[in-house]
């Protein structure tokens, strides 16, 4: 079978079957974010993104079926977010506030304006829930450069709300720090590239999200001040610490790698399982690739379909349980 271009994979501009994510968020709005049992997050609403992404919005229905709606009724603290919502940071029982808030808000603002208020404000924890409140906030504004509707804005409502309540430490309005002057630090695609290079040699779910992480937020990026970016440097300084310090011990293995040959198949293999992970790794590696035309991120895409959904879990759980234990 032949092999596809990676440049000719990703939709820029008229993505085919742009409308199924509208269903598709519509359906999920009142689904429960967290997975029974473990916990985790669902990735039915980012994982349908990042197909269409891919330019396989003609898969998503049969893919977002694989993932069952769980009526949610989200906690409310009763805290008001417009004056207090600091006392409202990393707390689950008030999610229902920060829904009900953003979602006002959305109705109202335009979504640009309302992630340059809270973006800023939760930017200096990035990896929150394993990266997934910045994730599933990401995907949600690139759908709404798309197309703004109402179920767009309601889905971006939803991945604040999961970034707030997955915050544990003040934000620097908090504080006294202060940012002005502050080193950029590396670009966000370098913090991706260490993520690609532990993946490629070690393929796990936390080294995965160590490139989705940075990647997500090049898609909010635009939107945002130099003062956020360079807290979101920061904290992804911390979170791709051990990352960084094992680049050099692992370039020349990752060097060495082969690089991934995209085929009909491979892609059609991605859509056809129910993880949302290796779809989202693709898309993130690919989107890496065309920027910088870094091989690394094609050996990491081509490797996603390796990270097997069990064994992905075991190192998500062994990665929380050891953040924990450094706290």
């Amino acid at each position: 079978m032949s092999s596809i271009a990676p440049l000719g994979i990703l939709v820029r501009d008229d993505r085919p079957d742009e409308d199924v994510l509208d269903e598709v968020y519509r359906r999920y709005a009142p689904s429960n974010p967290f997975l029974p049992v473990t916990h985790f997050i669902d990735h039915a609403t980012m994982g349908s993104e990042a197909l269409v992404g891919l330019g396989l919005g003609r898969q998503v229905r049969r893919w977002s079926e694989k993932h069952a709606v769980r009526p949610y009724q989200p906690p409310t603290g009763g805290v008001p977010i417009a004056s207090a919502w600091q006392d409202a940071l990393g707390r689950q029982d008030c999610h229902g506030d920060w829904l009900r808030h953003l979602e006002r808000e959305l109705e109202s603002v335009p979504f640009p304006q309302v992630l340059g208020r809270w973006v800023p404000r939760f930017a200096h924890e990035v990896g929150a829930f394993l990266f997934h409140g910045l994730i599933r906030t990401a995907h949600a504004t690139r759908a709404l450069a798309h197309r703004d509707t109402p179920a767009r804005r309601g889905e971006l409502a939803r991945g604040l709300a999961l970034w707030a309540i997955g915050i544990r430490t003040p934000s620097p309005e908090a504080n006294s720090e202060r940012e002005d002057g502050a080193d950029s630090g590396p670009g966000f695609v370098d913090f991706a590239r260490l993520g690609a290079v532990s993946f490629v040699t070690a393929p796990s779910f936390p080294n995965l999200h160590l490139v989705t992480g940075p990647m997500a937020y090049c898609l909010v990026a635009p939107y945002l001040d130099w003062d956020t970016h360079r807290r979101a440097t920061r904290s992804f300084g911390q979170t791709h610490a051990r990352a960084s310090q094992s680049f050099a011990a692992l370039k020349d293995r990752a060097d060495a790698a082969p690089v991934a040959s995209f085929t009909p198949r491979h892609l059609m293999a991605l859509a056809g399982q129910g993880d949302a992970h290796p779809i989202k790794l693709t898309e993130a590696a690919l989107r890496a690739y065309e920027q910088t035309r870094d091989d690394i991120f094609l050996k990491a895409a081509g490797k996603a379909l390796e990270v097997h959904s069990l064994r992905a879990l075991i190192s998500v759980a062994r990665a929380t349980l050891a953040r924990r234990a450094e706290r």
